[in-house]
């Protein structure tokens, strides 16, 4: 992991006076990001939010959220993360016993949560609501999840049994809506259902800190690891000295990648194991082999039969998981990306729907909600409440918008799979911020 200097593109975002310290490797991964905030946030080892210095020590593990997220964001800046996992305003009145000083450099944050802005407005609109609407997972997303991950082994099995590798297309699909309604239940607090996601290589407990830590609360920013998990491999930042190969031949070695984005989360954690990171060992270097242990002990395959189906399907899951992620909400030429200009209003709820587009196919129905990342503006402002409870929260969101001048334009599908490709050609930063370009 060679260290980089002058080479790292700087942030647009007044609030990102240099580049995150965990860029300077090669080789990003959420422990190496959850380090570099350490060092940028420079905490002295407390919880910062907003301008003051907390220690949560104890209240670690009494944390109605699970005990998790205080662990890993020990040392850092969470002030993002306090306010938009915390719906209920209430909360805020638990600081004070836990003070311990104020902090004394300015925040690493692109972001501001003025009481009057457009999120704290949001956020004091819904609190009739979450009233009525409790936060946590709905019963029916339960069930519902249940149903397909129970589907998704029984369909693979069949495939094995059958030798049918058109039913293995299938499993995998089924293993994709598996995963990605699994995402649900990972931006809650432990449980059983959140570790779904963990039979298809990746990691749960590896999310909660790149895609709820980071993505979720800076998106489209140098601070969203996943965007810059690997800029020579994608790089989705609008840069004037991007190579020919990252702006075209990632449009043909893309697909590659996504069949093999499964098989490299895990890699990347054996290797982090083997490296003596002893903490590497956990639920999720195992869960991964249940479905190839349900499909060998029910289909009455042979091994080799058996573990040639499920990389099939892993392989086919993985690929429509990487399809469907990259090309799905956050990647369009007139979508935010750092270098761009930025809004003047730098408040954190506009931040997030200047870099989120919602599917005009996905909208409304509950089910396809659940399992296909959909909501997705209202996910980002709300990512603690059940996929299936946020259509509630629709009319505060229209007012909001209205009130604060916010265009909230929807885009299809294949509108946003081509952008995406746009994008990765774009060597222009857009000149005009987020509340121009739209149209």
């Amino acid at each position: 992991m060679s260290p980089r200097g002058s080479d790292l593109s700087p942030s647009s975002l007044p609030g990102l006076w240099r580049s995150p310290s965990y860029r300077r490797s090669n080789i990003r991964t959420v422990d190496l990001w959850l380090e570099g905030k350490r060092t940028d946030d420079d905490t002295d080892g407390l919880w910062r939010i907003h301008d003051n210095l907390y220690d949560l020590s104890a209240f670690i593990h009494v944390h109605p959220g699970g005990s998790d997220w205080l662990q890993y964001s020990k040392g850092t800046d969470i002030t993002e993360a306090f306010e938009s996992h915390h719906v209920k305003t209430s909360v805020r009145n638990y600081l004070k016993h836990y003070y311990v000083r104020p902090a004394t450099g300015r925040r690493f944050s692109p972001y501001t949560f003025h009481e009057d802005g457009f999120f704290r407005t949001l956020k004091r609109r819904a609190q009739p609501i979450i009233e009525k609407v409790p936060t946590g997972p709905a019963l029916r997303s339960k069930i519902w999840m249940d149903m397909v991950m129970v589907t998704t082994l029984a369909t693979a099995s069949l495939a094995t049994g059958t030798h049918s590798y058109t039913l293995g297309v299938l499993a995998g699909f089924l293993m994709t809506l598996t995963v990605m309604g699994a995402h649900n239940f990972l931006h809650l607090r432990n449980n059983v259902r959140m570790y779904y996601f963990d039979i298809s290589f990746m990691s749960c407990r590896d999310w909660r800190i790149s895609h709820a830590l980071s993505h979720h609360m800076f998106p489209n920013t140098l601070l969203d690891i996943e965007l810059c998990f690997n800029e020579k491999i994608f790089q989705w930042l609008p840069l004037k000295n991007k190579s020919w190969c990252l702006r075209y031949g990632s449009w043909f070695y893309g697909p590659v990648f996504y069949a093999g984005l499964y098989f490299l989360s895990y890699l990347q954690r054996i290797h982090s194991f083997l490296s003596g990171n002893k903490k590497a060992l956990r639920l999720d270097i195992i869960i991964p082999f249940i479905p190839l242990l349900v499909m060998y002990t029910t289909s009455g395959a042979t091994f080799r039969e058996t573990f040639l189906m499920w990389i099939w399907i892993v392989g086919v899951s993985s690929f429509i998981f990487g399809f469907l992620g990259f090309n799905g909400a956050h990647h369009h030429p007139d979508i935010f990306h750092d270098g761009d200009t930025p809004r003047v209003d730098r408040d954190f709820g506009l931040g997030q729907i200047d870099a989120v587009r919602d599917h005009v196919e996905l909208a409304h129905n509950l089910f396809i909600v659940l399992l296909t990342f959909g909501e997705h503006s209202l996910h980002h402002l709300f990512p603690t409440m059940d996929h299936t409870n946020l259509h509630h929260f629709y009319p505060i969101f229209h007012e909001t918008c209205k009130e604060f001048g916010v265009k909230y334009k929807p885009l299809t599908f294949f509108e946003l799979m081509k952008g995406q490709y746009k994008l990765l050609a774009k060597t222009e930063p857009n000149p005009l911020p987020p509340d121009k370009v739209m149209k």
